[in-house]
């Protein structure tokens, strides 16, 4: 199989671009929010941390070859987020669903037009028979996209936390569609 590399992708309102170092930057802000990331870390992340976050997010869970990875997104040609459909190295069946959106984004309905065409994307991708995400058990708006775009809550956990985030106490839920629930869904 040749060389897919990730490509541009496109909503009604969302223009997605692959992940590149020139926008680590815009990561950085997003992540300097302490209400972006109230149910991920708790408290604004550092610099260090995203960028860290961001090395693994490039590497282990890139795979440009397959089509699988991270896409920075806009509206008008302003930076609104981020989505994926990433890659699983020891489990090329399965694509994780994710998505971080600018505090001015939420509530306009693009983290769900941005996840239901990142779903898409991954079960278009050979091979891939499940999409998967999770959130923390509190995290309702997120859990609500996952719902209104055909995946279903599979497992509940309790982790220990480092740094405990409210909530932390109710869990963390997984979520998962397989590729026969989406055709269905689909009509596909």
């Amino acid at each position: 199989m040749g060389r897919l590399s990730l490509h541009e992708l496109h909503s009604e309102r969302l223009v997605l671009v692959p992940f590149a170092d020139a926008h680590r930057a815009l990561v950085v802000s997003l992540n300097s929010d302490p209400d972006v990331m109230r149910f991920i870390r708790g408290r604004a992340a550092t610099p260090e941390e995203t960028l860290a976050e961001w090395d693994v997010r490039t590497s282990a869970q890139t795979d440009e070859a397959r089509g699988l990875g991270y896409w920075i997104g806009r509206v008008d040609g302003t930076f609104v987020g981020w989505w994926s459909a990433s890659s699983f190295a020891d489990d090329a069946s399965r694509s994780g669903l994710g998505y971080r959106l600018r505090r001015g984004a939420w509530g306009h309905g693009l983290a769900t037009e941005g996840a239901r065409l990142l779903r898409d994307h991954a079960f278009a991708t050979p091979g891939v028979e499940t999409v998967v995400a999770s959130t923390m058990a509190v995290n309702t708006a997120s859990r609500a996209v996952l719902e209104k775009i055909g995946l279903r809550h599979t497992d509940t956990w309790v982790r220990q936390w480092d740094e405990p985030v409210d909530g932390w106490e109710q869990g963390d839920v997984g979520y998962e569609l397989t590729r026969g629930a989406w055709q269905d869904l689909t009509g596909t």
